[in-house]
């Protein structure tokens, strides 16, 4: 087998985050790649960025691979609350509890209230915060999906796919791989982005738009785990195991009335 190579891009202007994104390529893959992340921090939404660090290193362990999670945009709900309410109803993440933390990533997840780089770990049914250091959270790395799937994705999604969608699903898939996991909310601090998401283990990842008002600048993400978690392996595997993305089922557009029978 071919070795391969992580490729890591972070960027930032006058000390604040402008993005970050990650690779997982071929030796000879390494210059093109590296101009595209480079270019990415240098001509982005949030402004050019001052500062660029690009991290390459070659990999020790083989990457594990999973298909990438289904995706279903819902349709036909009232309120963002409304259609959470009967995802987490159908879920084994207890309603209140799903209500509330999405309530705390709109108004900070962090101790003093701002945003954290990393997520929150939840554990279920309890809420009890399980990640070691509330201010930074933890992050998931090591992460890409291969070419052909990429395509597929683009095939599917048509006019929906945007690289902003393709990295967050990614991202889900890896967390939702690992036992234990229940599900995953995301709202991006971006506040020109309000498109979010709830995947949930065994169903999928649930395409949520205005999940945030327009200009909110907070956000965050929280992973929803069982009680009996090895907290310490999970960290682990989120930041230091590789993970390609190989293989989607599937793109469905359903109403929230449609959802019942999905879980049924």
């Amino acid at each position: 087998m071919k070795k391969l190579y992580s490729v890591k891009m972070r960027s930032s202007k006058e000390g604040l985050h402008i993005s970050g994104a990650e690779r997982i390529v071929l030796e000879e893959e390494l210059k093109t790649v590296a101009i595209q992340l480079i270019e990415r921090a240098l001509n982005h939404s949030r402004g050019k960025a001052d500062f660029v660090n690009l991290k390459i290193e070659e990999l020790k362990k083989n990457p594990v691979y999973s298909p990438l999670l289904p995706v279903f945009e819902v349709t036909d709900y009232k309120s963002v609350k409304e259609l959470l309410k009967k995802l987490f109803s159908l879920s084994k993440v207890p309603l209140e509890l799903g209500i509330e933390v999405y309530k705390k990533l709109l108004t900070g997840p962090a101790p003093n209230g701002q945003i954290m780089r990393g997520a929150m770990i939840v554990a279920v049914p309890s809420g009890k915060r399980l990640e070691p250091n509330q201010y930074r959270g933890v992050r998931a790395s090591y992460l890409d999906v291969d070419k052909e799937t990429v395509s597929i994705l683009k095939e599917k999604l048509e006019d929906r796919y945007t690289e902003n969608f393709k990295e967050a699903l990614v991202l889900s898939t890896k967390i939702l791989h690992f036992n234990n996991v229940l599900g995953e909310l995301c709202v991006s601090d971006d506040p020109d982005y309000t498109i979010g998401y709830l995947s949930l283990k065994g169903k999928g990842y649930f395409r949520i738009k205005n999940i945030k008002p327009q200009g909110l600048p907070k956000g965050g993400r929280a992973i929803f785990v069982e009680e009996k978690i090895d907290v310490e392996k999970f960290i682990n595997y989120l930041e230091k195991e590789p993970f390609i993305a190989k293989g989607f089922l599937s793109y469905s557009v359903i109403s929230v009335e449609e959802l019942s029978s999905l879980f049924s």
